[in-house]
């Protein structure tokens, strides 16, 4: 779509919406940006897009801002379901994404990381090893800045690496990747997309305009996801770490390989990756097949996987005192992210989890919990529910926090030398902090007051 001279609404007033009225009013739209939450932007940005010949509008949300209205354009937290944009479709007015924009204003072309887990780490691991390659590389979507924005500003030679959730592609129309990965596909945001058909649907939309040309990293371990090998009109590519593909990546015997064509090369063995665990390893062959498919050297992928030391708030270690190692895993607010972070260590883990409840099961996540635990300490308004979930289960020891620093504190007071204490909260964090990245940062600043030799 043409969005110059356009009447274009854009809902939602955080940096995707920002970014996106900033891109349409270069492009030539006439843009109201609103939020129905009574809020002022920061100062610097409302300036930016005041001079750009935006109108914000903040505090209300009614039918009326739709008149005249051709498209809206929403921010990727913003469910399809609020009543304005019911009315807007009861209108035949579009809706699009953000991640529909950025495609439109792209001179660069895309490549797309999604599934539930191991996104951020995909993504920020396939960034620079295609930075490796010599070409101009920008991230944006779910991590970075708006996409829209970044896709506005980048030369046409580079890639733009974006990581999408399912809420992002659940709005997209033309957006079409080069490349593209699907990690894996487990029950999350089950309250946004009401089954896990239409979450799988939301998620397969990534490669719904992809050419035979284009590339489509498929992790075939995970039969939800080898299962779209039949409906994508891609170039698949697949990745394993249970058997050799004839075409992608694998793993066997603690090395990872490239295929092409049944041919294989070595890439990387274990003692040269430094992020632990086996989905760890997912991650980093979907790198290999989809960044070798783009053209980076094995030398190059190898280099690069081998300086890399993961993502912050991702299984980030923080600090070993007395022989006791903290780890902030902030960003695991799903099960599954837990049951992964739980996978990757062999020693004894002291678990702090809870939050702001996500609502999913519970019972086979306990049963791990109770093998691979020492204790577990809950906090937020998921404690009650996760403490009776658990004690059905026979874990044990369980204690309670109210606090992030009584939750460190009991942590340390109860691990020996050897131990690992894991803050894998398996909730978002919104019931005591206003995202993953503050909750993170709180719990590293309560580790780092922790006395040396003040133990038992």
């Amino acid at each position: 779509m043409e969005y110059g001279d356009k009447h274009i609404l854009v809902l939602g007033a955080g940096a995707s919406g920002i970014g996106a009225s900033w891109v349409l009013a270069q492009v030539g739209a006439h843009v109201v940006l609103n939020d129905y939450k009574p809020m002022t932007l920061p100062t610097a940005e409302e300036k930016r897009l005041v001079a750009a010949g935006v109108n914000i509008i903040t505090g209300r949300q009614d039918e009326s801002l739709l008149d005249g209205v051709d498209c809206i354009v929403i921010s990727p937290g913003i469910s399809l379901d609020i009543p304005i944009v019911k009315a807007a479709q009861a209108r035949g007015i579009d809706v699009v994404s953000e991640v529909e924009l950025a495609y439109e204003v792209s001179k660069s072309p895309i490549v797309a990381v999604t599934g539930t887990n191991g996104k951020t780490t995909t993504t920020t691991l396939l960034t620079k090893v295609l930075e490796g390659s010599g070409k101009p590389v920008h991230v944006g979507g779910n991590i970075g800045d708006s996409l829209s924005e970044v896709a506005y500003s980048m030369p046409a030679d580079g890639f733009l690496v974006a990581e999408l959730s399912s809420y992002q592609l659940e709005t997209i129309k033309h957006f079409r990747p080069i490349g593209a990965i699907m990690l894996n596909i487990t029950p999350d945001h089950l309250a946004r997309h009401k089954t896990m058909e239409n979450y799988i649907a939301a998620k397969e939309r990534i490669f719904e305009n992809q050419l035979s040309t284009d590339y489509l990293v498929l992790n075939i371990d995970d039969p939800v996801v080898a299962d779209m090998e039949h409906r994508a009109p891609s170039h698949i590519l697949k990745i394993s770490q249970k058997k050799a593909v004839e075409n992608g990546a694998y793993y066997a015997d603690g090395q990872c390989y490239i295929a092409k064509d049944g041919v294989a090369k070595f890439v990387i063995a274990d003692e040269d990756i430094h992020i632990p665990g086996s989905h760890n390893i997912e991650n980093i062959l979907t790198v290999i097949a989809l960044s070798h498919a783009l053209g980076v050297p094995v030398e190059t992928i190898h280099r690069i996987i081998s300086e890399f030391h993961g993502v912050e708030h991702r299984l980030e270690r923080v600090k070993t005192i007395d022989g006791i190692t903290f780890y902030n895993d902030s960003k695991a607010t799903n099960v599954d992210s837990v049951v992964k972070a739980l996978e990757s260590f062999d020693q004894q883990v002291i678990l702090l989890a809870g939050g702001h409840d996500k609502m999913t099961l519970l019972e086979d996540f306990m049963e791990l919990v109770k093998e691979k635990t020492k204790a577990v300490i809950f906090m937020g308004e998921a404690a009650d529910r996760f403490e009776t979930a658990a004690k059905e289960a026979g874990v044990k020891p369980i204690y309670r926090a109210l606090s992030m620093k009584e939750a460190v504190e009991q942590g340390y007071k109860l691990a020996e030398t050897g131990d690992i204490v894991l803050l894998s909260p398996a909730c978002s964090s919104f019931d005591w902090y206003s995202c993953f990245e503050e909750r993170g940062d709180d719990f590293k600043r309560c580790v780092h007051m922790l006395q040396e030799g003040g133990h038992h």
